[in-house]
C-alpha cells in the first residue's frame, strides 16, 4: 500500500516526496494534525517507518517533517516551542528517530523556534541530535521560507534551502552561500559535507 505513494510520485517525475509528517498531536487546534501521525510517539514512528520504506522502495526519497516540535500553526513563523530536554527526547523525537532508523533520505526542518532558536539553524537539534544521536546520513532541507540565515544554518547542519518569501526563490543560499564560503564564514569542508549529504541518498535510493 505505501509503495503506491512512491510509485505515483515516480510516475509524475517526483524524485523527492515531502512526507511523512510525524509531529506529535499535542495541541488539538494545530491546523496540521490531520497530516501527522497522531499523539503516540511510538505509533507515529512505526507508521512513518512503513510509509518511508514504501515510498523509497520505488526509488523516491521520502522526507520526514517538520523537524521539530512543530505543534501549532498559529504564529508559525515566529512561535517558539519551549520544552524540557526530557519532554523533547521522550515525546517529540522518537518518531523522527524511527524515521532515521528506517533509512529516510531527507529531513525538513520547521518554521518554529525550539527554545528560542530557529529549527533550521539549531546546532543542538541538527548536528547534535539528528547527526550524532540518531546517525542520520541524508540531507536537511528547510520548509518553504523557514530559513533565516546563511552562515548559522549552514554551520548548524542545514543542507538545502527551499524557496520562500515574495520572490519564491532561495534567499540565503545560492550567491549568499558562495560569498560566505569565499569569506571563510562557512568552510569548504562544511560545503562539501552539505553537497555529500544531498548526493548520498540520491545515489543510495536511486531516484535519478
Amino acid at each position: 500500500g505505501n509503495a503506491v505513494v512512491g510509485r505515483e510520485a515516480l510516475a509524475k517525475g517526483v524524485n523527492v516526496l515531502l512526507g511523512p509528517g510525524v509531529d506529535i498531536a499535542r495541541n488539538p487546534l494545530n491546523g496540521r494534525n490531520f497530516e501527522y501521525a497522531g499523539e503516540d510517539p511510538f505509533l507515529a514512528g512505526q507508521a512513518a517507518a512503513g510509509i518511508i520504506q514504501g515510498i523509497q522502495s520505488q526509488h523516491v526519497i521520502a522526507t520526514v517533517k517538520h523537524y521539530a516540535l512543530n505543534d501549532q500553526e498559529t504564529n508559525r513563523m515566529t512561535d517558539s516551542s519551549d520544552a524540557s530536554e526530557r519532554t523533547i527526547q521522550e515525546i517529540d523525537l522518537p518518531a523522527f528517530q524511527a524515521a532515521v532508523k528506517a533509512g529516510v533520505g531527507a529531513v525538513m526542518c520547521s518554521y518554529n523556534r525550539i527554545n528560542s532558536v530557529y529549527a533550521c539553524q539549531d546546532p543542538t537539534m541538527l548536528h547534535g541530535v539528528l547527526d550524532n544521536q540518531f546517525g542520520f546520513s541524508g540531507f536537511v532541507m528547510s520548509d518553504y521560507g523557514a530559513n533565516h540565515s546563511t552562515v548559522a544554518s549552514a554551520n548548524s547542519g542545514m543542507d538545502m534551502e527551499m524557496p520562500g518569501g515574495a520572490s519564491n526563490t532561495p534567499e540565503y543560499y545560492g550567491s549568499a552561500l558562495q560569498t560566505a564560503v569565499q569569506s571563510g564564514q562557512v568552510s569548504t569542508a562544511t560545503l562539501n559535507d552539505m553537497l555529500g549529504r544531498i548526493l548520498y541518498p540520491t545515489f543510495r535510493l536511486g531516484p535519478l
